[in-house]
C-alpha cells in the first residue's frame, strides 16, 4: 500500500491488509458474520443483496458493483446499486476521470474523505455529495478483471481501518458467484444446444460405451436413450468403411484428438445410411482419456442427390455405362498419363453391325437389351484400367491404357470380335450382331481427345467398308510399325555395348534461399548415327522388353558414380536423384541393385534420391509401401513423382516413407493464370506440408511461374528456367562457379 499525491487528502493505493486475527469494530464485525451466513440463492439479486447487507452492517450511504459494459473497457455498468442505503436503478458511466479508474490499476482506492477534491471530474462524486470512498477490484481466479466494488458515504469515514479487509472479503464472494453465474449459464447453453442440435450428439466413456445421447441421435438412428445406453457405439456400424479406417480414426484421435470424415451407419431398423460425423477425444487434468464426443449427421440426401446428378450427367441410362462427356474425360486422363510416362494408348470405335434388325423385329426392348449384353461383354475382356462407353445408338468406345506393341491391341481386337458375336438370347429368342472396330493410336495417330475421336471413328468406317465384323488401324501400317519397334529393341541392346548411352543433369533450387539442393539424372541416347533418340521412344520399348530393369541399374551406378566423383572434388550438389521406372520398382531386386550402385561407387546413401511415379505407387499401395519402407531403410530418400495424376489418398500417402512430392508438371504449366490448376497446386503443397514433406514443382519455365510458387509456400523447383540438363561437363562449371540460382528466377 502507498500514499498518492494529491493534495491535502490521504489517499491509500494498493492492495488490502489481511484482517485474519484483527480486533474488528462492531460494524465491520457485523459485516463479517453476515458474509459468513449468507447462502447463494442462485439468482441474479444475491449480489445486490449481499452489497446492501455490506452497507447496513457498516452504517454508509452509498455501495455499487460495476462490470465492465460489454466488450469495452472505458465504461462501465452497475450490477447492483445503492443510494442513501436504498436500491436504486442501475446506470453506466465512463471509467476515466472517476476513482474507479484507479481501483483497476492498483486494485484498490481508500480515500476516507475529501475524495470530491482528489477526482473533480467524477459526475457520480459531485451529484452524490461522497465524502469517503472506499474501492477494490473484482478479480476472477484466471486474473480477468471484471469491475470493482466500492462503498461510499456522504461523510467522511472515522474508524474505518478494517473496511478495506471488509471489502475484500465480500468481493471475493462476489466474483464466486459471479463465476458460478458465468458457468451456469454456460452450462445452460451447451444444455440447450445438445438437446435441440440438428446433429445427432453421442457421449461414449475410454471403452466406447454409449452414455448420453441427445434427441437428434434418436431421431436419426432410431435408437432410443433408454435403449443406447450402455451399449458400445459399434452397433451403429454398417460394416461398409474399409478396413484400415478405424486404425485411421483411432491414430488420429490419439495423435490430434480429432477425427472427422464419412461413415457408413445403420439404424436400429437395420436401413444403411452415410453419415458425416466428427469425433473428439475429452482427457482429464491429468491427460487421461475419458470421453468420446461424437457429432454425426445424415447425409443420405446430399449424397445420392448428388451422385443422382452426377450418374445422370456422365452415365448411360441404358447400359450405365460412361457416356460421351465422361469418355472424353477419361481419355484425357489416359492422355495425360500416356504422356507423364512416355506410353502409348488406344481408342477403339464399336459399331455394331445387324442392330437395326434385332430392333425392327424384335423391338427396342430387346435392342437395349442387347446393348446391354454388349457392354458387359466388353468389360468381361479389358482390365480395370481400360475403359468401356457407351456413345449412343449402336456406337461403344474402349480406351486402352498402357498399351504397348500394337499386337496387343490386335490381340485384345480379335477377343471383342469373338465376344460380340456369340449369340444372344433374347427370351424365345436368339439375336446375333458383329462389331466393326476402328483404332487410333496415342501418340501416334493423335496427341488429344478430338484429334482421336476423329481418326478412331474413321477408322471404324474403314472396317465397315471393308467387310465388317473386323477392325482396322487409322493407319494401315502395322507391319512397318512392328518392325520399327523390334529394331528399335535391338539397337538399344547394341547401345550397350556401343556406350552410346550417357546421362544429363537438371539442377534442382530451395525457391527460398536459391541454393541448389539436387541434381536429377536423367537418360539419353545418342544412337551410332549421331541422332539423339528420344526417351518417350525408347523407354517404353525398354519396358516392353525387359531391358528397363538393367537399363535402370547402369543408371543407378553412372548416377552415384558421378555424385561420388562431385563429392571427392569437393563440389556440393545436394542429393543425385534417379528415376525409378515402374517395372523396375516392381522387381524384387530393386534393393539390391541399389545397394550395389552406393557400394560401388563409395557414394553415402544419404547424397541418393530415388523418384516414383505417382501411378506406380497407387496400382499396388500394400506392395509399394513394403518396397518403399526397404528403400527407406537403406538410408536413401524417397520422392513421389508426377504427384496429382494419380488420386493419392492421404491415408496411404501418410504411410509411405517418402520425402518429397513432386508436382506433376501439367499442373505447372499454366499458372498462375489457370485458377483451377493454381488451386491443385496450392492444395498439394499445403498436404504435402501438413504431412512434413518437402514439395518440388518441376517443369517450371517462367519468372512468374517461380513467383507464384515462391509465394505459395512450395519449397523446390526445377525447370527451364532455372538450368536445362546437361552432361556432366557443364554441370561441373555450374556446381564450381554458379551453385545457386539468381534471385529473380527464385
Amino acid at each position: 500500500m502507498f500514499a498518492k499525491e494529491t493534495g491535502s487528502p490521504q489517499v491509500d493505493l494498493g492492495p488490502a491488509a489481511d484482517i485474519t486475527g484483527q480486533r474488528l469494530g462492531d460494524q465491520a464485525l457485523e459485516a463479517v458474520t453476515a458474509l459468513a451466513r449468507s447462502v447463494s440463492s442462485g439468482d441474479d439479486r444475491f449480489c445486490f443483496e449481499l452489497l446492501l447487507t455490506l452497507i447496513r452492517s457498516l452504517r454508509v450511504s452509498h455501495g455499487m458493483i460495476a462490470l465492465f459494459d460489454g466488450d469495452s473497457r472505458a465504461r462501465m455498468r452497475t450490477f447492483g446499486y445503492v443510494e442513501n442505503c436504498a436500491e436504486a436503478p442501475d446506470f453506466s458511466f465512463e471509467v476515466a476521470g472517476s476513482p474507479h479508474a484507479d481501483v483497476l490499476d492498483y486494485q484498490r482506492v481508500f480515500v476516507p474523505a475529501g475524495i470530491g477534491s482528489v477526482y473533480p471530474n467524477c459526475e457520480w462524486l459531485s451529484a452524490q455529495g461522497i465524502e469517503g470512498y472506499l474501492g477494490c477490484v473484482l478479480r476472477a481466479r484466471d486474473g480477468e478483471v471484471l469491475g470493482v466494488i466500492v462503498i461510499a458515504d456522504r461523510r467522511p469515514f472515522s474508524r474505518a481501518g478494517s473496511y478495506p479487509g471488509v471489502l475484500v472479503l465480500y468481493a471475493e464472494r462476489i466474483v464466486g458467484e459471479l463465476a458460478r453465474r458465468r458457468s451456469t449459464n454456460e452450462l445452460q447453453l451447451l444444455a440447450s444446444v445438445f438437446e435441440n442440435s440438428p446433429q445427432g450428439i453421442m457421449i461414449t466413456d475410454a471403452d466406447h460405451r454409449i452414455r448420453k445421447v441427445n434427441p437428434a441421435f434418436s431421431r436419426i438412428t432410431g435408437w432410443d436413450e433408454g435403449d443406447a445406453l450402455g451399449r458400445r457405439d459399434s452397433m451403429l456400424s454398417a460394416g461398409r468403411d474399409p478396413v484400415d479406417q478405424h486404425s485411421e480414426i483411432t491414430t488420429a484421435l490419439e495423435t490430434s484428438g480429432v477425427w472427422t470424415g464419412e461413415l457408413w451407419s445403420r439404424r436400429r431398423d437395420g436401413e444403411v445410411y452415410p453419415e458425416q460425423r466428427t469425433v473428439v477425444a475429452v482427457h482429464d487434468g491429468a491427460s487421461r482419456l475419458q470421453h468420446y464426443v461424437t457429432l454425426f449427421s445424415d447425409i443420405s440426401g446430399e449424397k445420392f442427390a448428388a451422385e443422382r446428378i452426377h450418374r445422370l450427367a456422365h452415365y448411360d441410362a441404358t447400359t450405365e455405362l460412361p457416356n460421351r462427356v465422361l469418355l472424353q474425360d477419361r481419355l484425357l486422363h489416359a492422355i495425360n498419363r500416356a504422356t507423364r510416362v512416355g506410353g502409348q494408348l488406344a481408342l477403339l470405335f464399336l459399331d455394331l453391325d445387324g442392330f437395326k434388325q434385332i430392333n425392327d423385329t424384335l423391338g427396342h426392348a430387346a435392342g437395349d437389351e442387347v446393348l446391354r449384353m454388349v457392354g458387359a461383354r466388353l468389360m468381361s475382356r479389358l482390365r480395370k484400367i481400360d475403359v468401356v462407353a457407351r456413345l449412343g445408338g449402336d456406337e461403344f468406345a474402349v480406351v486402352l491404357g498402357d498399351v504397348g506393341a500394337a499386337s496387343d491391341v490386335q490381340g485384345i481386337c480379335d477377343q471383342l470380335l469373338a465376344v460380340v458375336t456369340e449369340p444372344y438370347e433374347l427370351g424365345d429368342q436368339r439375336g446375333r450382331v458383329t462389331t466393326s472396330i476402328g483404332i487410333a493410336m496415342f501418340p501416334a495417330d493423335g496427341t488429344d481427345v478430338q484429334s482421336l475421336l476423329k481418326h478412331a471413328d474413321a477408322a471404324m468406317y474403314q472396317a465397315k467398308a471393308s467387310g465388317k465384323n473386323r477392325y482396322a488401324f487409322y493407319e494401315p501400317e502395322m507391319n512397318r510399325r512392328a518392325e520399327e519397334r523390334v529394331q528399335l529393341t535391338m539397337d538399344l541392346r547394341q547401345a550397350f555395348v556401343r556406350h552410346e548411352l550417357s546421362l544429363s543433369y537438371q539442377p534442382q533450387y530451395d525457391l527460398a534461399s536459391g541454393r541448389l539442393v539436387a541434381v536429377e539424372a536423367l537418360l539419353r541416347w545418342q544412337d551410332h548415327n549421331g541422332n539423339m533418340v528420344p526417351p518417350t521412344r525408347f523407354i517404353p520399348v525398354a519396358e516392353d522388353s525387359g531391358l528397363i530393369v538393367e537399363l535402370g541399374a547402369w543408371v543407378l551406378h553412372e548416377a552415384c558414380r558421378q555424385a561420388q566423383h562431385w563429392r571427392d572434388q569437393g563440389l556440393e550438389f545436394g542429393r543425385i536423384s534417379v528415376n525409378v521406372s515402374g517395372r523396375q520398382f516392381q522387381d524384387e531386386g530393386l534393393q539390391l541393385a541399389v545397394t550395389a550402385a552406393l557400394g560401388s561407387s563409395g557414394l553415402a546413401a544419404e547424397y541418393l534420391e530415388l523418384e516414383i511415379s505417382e501411378n506406380w505407387v497407387m496400382e499396388g499401395p500394400y506392395r509399394a509401401e513394403k518396397q518403399l519402407k526397404t528403400l527407406s531403410d537403406l538410408g536413401v530418400s524417397l520422392a513421389i513423382d508426377d504427384f496429382g495424376l494419380a488420386n493419392t489418398s492421404m491415408a496411404y500417402l501418410k504411410r509411405f516413407p517418402v520425402h518429397k512430392l513432386k508436382i506433376d508438371r501439367s499442373f505447372i504449366r499454366d499458372i498462375p493464370g489457370d485458377d483451377e490448376d493454381a488451386a491443385i497446386v496450392s492444395a498439394i503443397i499445403a498436404m504435402g506440408h501438413s504431412l512434413g514433406l518437402r514439395v518440388v514443382a518441376e517443369g517450371v519455365e517462367s519468372s512468374e511461374q517461380s513467383a507464384y510458387l515462391r509465394a505459395t509456400g512450395c519449397d523446390e523447383a526445377q525447370g527451364y528456367l532455372f538450368g536445362r540438363p546437361v552432361p556432366s561437363d557443364a554441370m561441373n562449371v555450374l556446381l564450381l562457379y554458379n551453385p545457386t540460382v539468381s534471385p529473380s528466377r527464385s
